[in-house]
């Protein structure tokens, strides 16, 4: 497994079978989500201390796909949401505001014969600052550390997030439109519905495709491109110079603007030299009238 990204875990895989079972249904409200089959989380349990454990299911179809990259942001975008909403006092009413996103992954994970069916995940809530939450997240799959993940996010209370939004606070999604996609196996993926990029014209460049009826995305009406968008678009970015396989081990994200969905969001990438061999390095931005939007530093196994 790559360097954890975080330092001061120091759990044994044992720990599972010291610590209570997780007792409660996740709602799929606490996840921000419509359709209850997109729920990944199924119970979780406090252990005190800011500590808490939550078990997770991952399905062999259905709307993600089996796309591993995509279940595991999934995974750790809920978790999130699960522990600040159902544990840390989190209005359901407040906006989030997803501020960055890293994890690390197990060589392995990705073999299909290591495929999970249920995870197992201990989590550490931190505040970063009164408004600010970081969800520190060890995940386990039969009883063996194969992520570590955290993630940063704001809540907004919603008259603050309505004078922050201002004219772009209403998207009509029936006139949000995509350009025609790249084929789709050049991006890692299988059907053209799931592809979220479209040539520019110009090399290792590409325009963000806003397709809403992506439903492993856009599961309910937003009023900006959500952060998980970005990070699938950052990996098909990272498949695309890196072909045939791209594999992420590392990756770590941050989100400097709102995304919207009345301009082109341009997305580059390149492979820069890597220390470790066996591994290719990506740097993919994402730019939107002139300034940056995100940013992504991936490392993909060979």
């Amino acid at each position: 497994m790559p360097k954890a990204l975080l330092s001061d875990r120091r759990r044994h895989t044992n720990v599972v079978h010291r610590i209570a079972a997780p007792v409660r249904n996740v709602p799929k409200e606490y996840v921000h989500l419509h359709d209850e089959d997109a729920v990944l989380l199924t119970k979780w349990s406090s252990l005190g201390s800011d500590r808490f454990a939550v078990t997770a299911h991952w399905p062999e179809a259905g709307v993600y796909g089996g796309s591993v990259p995509l279940l595991l942001a999934q995974t750790v975008r809920q978790c999130a949401l699960l522990i600040g909403h159902a544990e840390l006092s989190v209005p359901l009413s407040h906006q989030t505001l997803m501020e960055l996103m890293d994890f690390s992954v197990s060589g392995d994970f990705y073999d299909p014969k290591n495929k999970p069916d249920n995870l197992f995940i201990l989590v550490t809530a931190k505040r970063n600052n009164p408004r600010s939450l970081r969800i520190e997240q060890s995940i386990l799959s039969e009883g063996r550390l194969v992520v570590e993940a955290r993630l940063d996010y704001s809540g907004i209370a919603p008259a603050a997030y309505r004078r922050l939004r201002g004219a772009h606070a209403e998207v009509a999604w029936e006139d949000v439109t995509s350009p025609a996609p790249v084929l789709a196996h050049t991006v890692g993926r299988t059907h053209e519905r799931e592809v979220l990029l479209a040539p520019s014209g110009l090399p290792n460049r590409w325009q963000l495709r806003t397709d809403v009826s992506n439903l492993a995305l856009y599961d309910h009406r937003v009023d900006h491109v959500p952060g998980l968008v970005l990070v699938e678009a950052a990996y098909q970015a990272a498949h695309a110079v890196t072909a045939p396989d791209c594999h992420p081990i590392r990756v770590m994200s941050t989100f400097n603007r709102y995304v919207e969905f009345d301009a082109p969001l341009w997305i580059d990438a390149s492979v820069v030299p890597a220390p470790d061999e066996g591994v290719l390095h990506v740097e993919i931005t994402g730019v939107q009238n002139g300034g940056r939007a995100f940013s992504v530093s991936m490392d993909c196994a060979r």
